[in-house]
């Protein structure tokens, strides 16, 4: 068979995995990919995200590692970040922290990888595996007005506008190709153009958000429920 006929099946396997919804089937197209072309990243990139998504993390490092040890990928750190996440959940809290910290060599600025590493340290710290639960705005009393600028993580609006869901969102970012798309979330945010007033859920200085609905708030400000009325 000729190499542009595999490539083309391997293709379409690939596809076929990322469309499927049962596991077991994607996982089955994902293998037969890597049956033709055992080094293909995106066959091996969607395997790995699949088993970091069923909870199998020591199998999906084992393939993020065998990625970045065939030398092709030339932004590669999406791949340490989703290291990093995997061994943060096997309780390597210092294989974590040296896999985020290439990440961030690469990106320092990057507020995900940034925000990762600061959940990795508070763990070292704390000498705990556990994190501690999250105090949100929901917690607050609904009588009083809100004026916080506490807005949703890049990562979070970005998945949400432009993508079919996370797993799709970390799919593309896994292949580095979820830049552009924060950067634009990014600039909206410091921009002050994304806040309650361009919200789907305000309403006449009111929140319409189920939990918040009546909640008075000031039109420039912003909470972790915040997705555009219009993007």
């Amino acid at each position: 068979m000729a190499k542009d006929d595999v490539s083309k099946i391997v293709e379409r396997y690939i596809a076929s995995g990322r469309s499927e919804k049962d596991v077991e089937r994607k996982e089955h197209y994902f293998k037969m990919a890597l049956q033709l072309q055992p080094k293909n990243v995106h066959a091996l990139n969607n395997m790995a995200l699949l088993l970091q998504q069923e909870r199998k993390f020591r199998e999906a490092v084992d393939l993020y590692e065998k990625i970045l040890s065939i030398g092709v990928v030339a932004r590669p750190y999406p791949v340490y970040y989703n290291i990093s996440l995997c061994l943060k959940s096997l309780g390597n809290l210092e294989g974590a922290k040296t896999y985020i910290n290439r990440a961030l060599a690469i990106k320092p600025d990057d507020e995900i990888f940034l925000e990762l590493k600061g959940e990795i340290v508070d763990l070292l710290s704390s000498g705990s595996k556990e994190s501690a639960p999250k105090i949100t705005s929901n917690a607050l009393e609904i009588g009083a007005t809100y004026d916080e600028w506490d807005p949703p993580a890049v990562s979070t609006l970005t998945s949400q506008i432009y993508y079919a869901d996370w797993n799709d969102y970390k799919y593309h970012r896994g292949l580095g190709e979820t830049d552009l798309h924060e950067k634009f979330v990014r600039n909206k945010l410091e921009q002050r153009v994304y806040r309650c007033n361009s919200c789907r859920y305000f309403s006449a200085g009111t929140c319409r958000k189920k939990g918040k609905v009546g909640r008075k708030v000031l039109p420039d400000s912003i909470c972790k429920s915040f997705y555009p009325e219009k993007h």
